[in-house]
């Protein structure tokens, strides 16, 4: 397939996201963004009802016991979520779903959690999987809302406050890199030690945060 240089080169100015994920997802995104450039009818708000609909199909999988089928569609739930944001550039055009984008997206991924911690539970029969599942989500609810408490008093997210937020915020725990430690212990035919990868993560991620809110905090 030839592509058309204006189309792509105007692709390329739509990337919002810098963290790592983010830089894997690019090509994938920017290539599903280019083959609906020119189907007006499709909005970034029927992507977004595409990406919630598959995202409960994780749910479904996980409570089911499907674990691959689960992190497949995962996977997918991960890349559309970067394609409804640059369709919405792309048009410029009033989305609805976007403006509650963030509230849904903790609705699904906490729901995620849950089946993942379901799972391993399950799977395992140790009940140290709960325990260590309701650390993993009030960890996570934490991060968020430290993340959020930030852009409100300052009017920027973390990842905008210098060198080291950028740092921080390129590499931070999130919903995409769980999904890899999991994947990479699957790999490893050890699934459930992702719970303990995914927790030691995460808490850097709440503590570095926790540190560089401070430093921010302390400007305003």
């Amino acid at each position: 397939m030839v592509l058309n240089k204006d189309k792509w080169s105007k692709i390329q100015t739509l990337q919002k996201g810098t963290h790592l994920i983010s830089r894997i997802h690019k090509p994938v995104e920017d290539l599903i963004v280019y083959l609906l450039y020119d189907l007006e009818f499709i909005g970034a708000d029927h992507i977004s009802i595409i990406t919630y609909i598959l995202a409960a199909g994780v749910v479904y999988y996980l409570i089911d016991l499907q674990l691959i089928p689960a992190l497949a569609l995962a996977v997918i739930v991960g890349i559309l979520d970067g394609v409804d944001g640059k369709i919405a550039r792309l048009r410029g055009k009033k989305t609805y779903i976007g403006k509650l984008e963030h509230s849904f997206d903790m609705l699904y991924e906490q729901l995620w959690y849950v089946g993942f911690t379901i799972y391993f539970w399950w799977t395992t029969n140790n009940f140290i999987f709960i325990i260590l599942g309701l650390i993993w989500l009030v960890v996570d609810g934490y991060v968020r809302h430290i993340y959020n408490v930030v852009w409100i008093a300052t009017g920027k997210s973390l990842k905008y406050h210098g060198k080291i937020g950028r740092y921080v915020t390129f590499i931070d725990g999130r919903r995409s890199v769980y999904i890899l430690h999991i994947i990479f212990w699957l790999i490893l035919l050890m699934p459930w030690n992702a719970m303990y990868t995914i927790l030691g993560h995460s808490v850097a991620t709440a503590t570095s945060y926790t540190i560089l809110s401070f430093k921010v905090m302390g400007r305003v």
